[in-house]
């Protein structure tokens, strides 16, 4: 025993980083395992609020309601064939024009009469509704049944869709901030109850402007508790687990993926099946009692008395005993001081007012600060890129299934391959040329479908979606990839920002999607494909200029990638003038 405690004192005293004190608790334990699977749960729940639009928000047929038509008993198919002109283009009935007429003819004389002279109401001028019937066949009630969000109300509609996005944007612009200000624990509890409120909220929402408020609330909320579960589990990772702790982690996105199609087909008016898709989010509650502060990032405000408890804990879940309390403390003091500047030491200080000023700066701090600014804009078009390309293909794709149950379930089914073969192609290839084969293979498969749809428009449509599946399965790893590799690529003080900022970009690319698909693929149909192409084929380029950090511990400093040596070639030879001297990248 004396000599286990000797040796523990001297492992203690070489401890320079916190992967050294991470390594004293053990990485593989109780307390490791609890901490991944406490927090992958958020990644489960996620999809159910961010994917479920295509049930909640579902357009059944509907055609103008024709008041003396459906007072009489008249069923659907008369009422449309009678009452509704039909699109020259579609050769289906309008959805917004009804005949101007009060069809006291058809009701006097009965409905076949009327079927036999439909130049009667043909010659009527044709008008708009101002409501409508929908049909209720698959969906009793929709968000947009409910409030009639169709025809001139469409842009409500699409509202709604983009109050989705708009939240996850909030969310990463502001929540990355604090949760490097105030810590993982705090913030991640904050969201977690939030969402959960604004969930069954959602579901008794009174009015549409209500909802879409609400709606912003929920993603927003959802937003943080991912970027913060990720965060926590990211920095309690030796650098090795990271390999596979990272696509493991997103694992049950794709899980959560596949149930929520399941969900809705089971419940299919749009309150309740509101109200079932945030009853999952009640398990969050949990994390009060379980989730602890990223002792990492305790270590790095100086406040070492918390995340000494915290170890003890992680420690005695892991059948480990640290070294004396005193030892461990001066290694958490060596790290802080090896590791952080008097800066970062100061910020920590900083009154909440203090803080507030200096939000604006510390938002823009990765772009001016020379040491991060090209690692940053790099990552920051990789984001954009990745979520832009990910979802104007789902969009720009050939549907799998007439049926959305089915096709959304063969949406999350794809995902999973995706994260299973990134795990041996980030171990064995690293994340630099992994993120640029994805990338490219991404490209190139659009690519191939551009040049099909422009120069072999005949070619069967198996062929068109094998290479267009293809693209999105590339697409989702290097998504997943980017995730991970932001983490690793900026320091601990700076790295929910870096991710939070990245997040902001990949937005902004989500936005873009459909109207690229929508407008620019109206005008010329194989556009999309060309561009989603070229835009892969860029940050497959732009990828390889980024420091490898496969096998490295975490870096804490501005400066760590630099006095530590790059393993990237590429990177390297950026660093060199035309003299051979030394420049700093900026």
């Amino acid at each position: 025993m004396a000599a286990e405690a000797q040796e523990d004192a001297k492992s203690v005293e070489e401890v320079k980083t916190f992967e050294g004190l991470l390594r004293l608790v053990g990485t593989r334990g109780r307390w490791n395992i609890i901490l991944f699977l406490l927090c992958a749960y958020s990644t489960f729940v996620s999809p159910m609020q961010s994917l479920s639009y295509q049930f909640l928000g579902a357009t059944p047929d509907h055609w103008c309601h024709v008041e003396p038509l459906v007072s009489a008993g008249w069923s659907e198919e008369q009422i449309l064939s009678i009452a509704i002109p039909v699109n020259n283009e579609t050769g289906k009935p309008e959805h917004c024009l009804m005949y101007n007429s009060n069809f006291s003819s058809a009701l006097e004389r009965g409905y076949e009469w009327a079927q036999n002279n439909p130049q009667i109401f043909d010659q009527s001028e044709v008008v708009s509704c101002s409501s409508r019937d929908f049909n209720g066949s698959q969906y009793r009630s929709t968000v947009t049944t409910e409030w009639d969000l169709v025809c001139d109300r469409r842009v409500l509609y699409s509202t709604t869709q983009a109050a989705v996005q708009a939240g996850k944007l909030v969310g990463y612009v502001f929540l990355g901030y604090l949760l490097d200000t105030f810590g993982r624990r705090p913030v991640t509890l904050a969201c977690s109850a939030l969402s959960i409120i604004s969930g069954f909220l959602a579901a008794a929402s009174p009015n549409v402007e209500f909802y879409i408020f609400v709606k912003i609330i929920i993603t927003c909320m959802m937003s943080g508790v991912y970027l913060g579960c990720f965060i926590s589990v990211m920095e309690a990772c030796s650098a090795k687990q990271r390999d596979y702790v990272g696509p493991l982690f997103v694992l049950p996105w794709a899980l959560g993926y596949m149930v929520v199609p399941g969900i809705a087909y089971l419940i299919r008016d749009w309150k309740p099946l509101q109200a079932a898709l945030t009853t999952p989010a009640l398990v969050l509650v949990v994390f009060y009692f379980l989730l602890p502060e990223s002792p990492r990032w305790l270590i790095l405000k100086g406040r070492h008395k918390e995340a000494l408890e915290v170890l003890h804990r992680a420690a005695r879940l892991n059948g480990r005993t640290l070294p004396p309390d005193q030892q461990v403390i001066a290694a958490m003091e060596r790290i802080a001081n090896s590791d952080t500047n008097k800066e970062s030491q100061e910020k920590a200080r900083e009154s909440l007012s203090q803080r507030a000023l200096n939000v604006a700066k510390t938002f823009f701090i990765l772009l001016t600060t020379p040491s991060l600014r090209v690692r940053a804009l790099i990552a920051f078009f990789c984001w954009f890129a990745a979520s832009m390309v990910y979802y104007g293909v789902a969009l720009n794709a050939t549907n799998l299934s007439a049926d959305p149950y089915i096709y959304l379930f063969l949406g999350g089914l794809m995902e999973v391959p995706s994260y299973i073969l990134l795990w041996p192609a980030i171990k064995f290839l690293g994340r630099v040329k992994s993120l640029a084969i994805l990338y490219f293979v991404c490209g190139a498969s659009i690519i191939v479908v551009m040049f099909l749809m422009l120069y072999v428009p005949t070619v069967p449509v198996g062929v068109t979606v094998f290479f267009s599946l293809c693209g999105k399965m590339a697409i989702t790893a290097a998504f997943h990839l980017i995730w991970l590799f932001t983490a690793e690529l900026f320091p601990t003080k700076y790295r929910s920002l870096a991710v939070g900022e990245a997040s902001v970009c990949a937005r902004v690319g989500s936005i873009c999607s459909p109207y690229i698909n929508d407008i620019l693929g109206e005008v010329v149909t194989w556009a999309p494909s060309a561009l989603f192409g070229i835009v892969s084929l860029v940050a497959a380029g732009l990828s390889l200029l980024l420091p490898e950090t496969k096998n490295r511990e975490l870096p804490e400093t501005a400066d760590f990638f630099e006095k530590k040596g790059e393993t990237n070639a590429a990177y390297e030879a950026g660093e060199k003038g035309q003299d051979g001297g030394k420049v700093e990248l900026s």
